[in-house]
């Protein structure tokens, strides 16, 4: 499992960075861990800033993963 970090996000397109990454300062990052299967569990920001787990990436399924970029884009929509 990994830890990946929001950089940048869009409509269609999410954009996520390994844990690491020399990213601008943020409070309360969104977050997500990619497990070995592809599937990943969404963290967002809780009331004291910890990651929880999240639904709100529900729908959004795994387009691509580099050694240093991960993207997301919106599941086919179901009926």
């Amino acid at each position: 499992m990994s830890r990946w970090l929001l950089e940048d996000a869009g409509d269609e397109e999410l954009v996520f960075r390994p844990d690491g990454y020399p990213l601008p300062l943020a409070r309360g990052r969104r977050a997500l861990e990619l497990h070995a299967d592809g599937s990943f569990t969404a963290l967002a920001p809780g009331a004291d800033d910890r990651p929880v787990e999240s639904s709100e990436l529900d729908g959004w399924v795994v387009e691509a993963v580099t050694e240093d970029r991960l993207t997301l884009k919106r599941g086919p929509r179901l009926p």
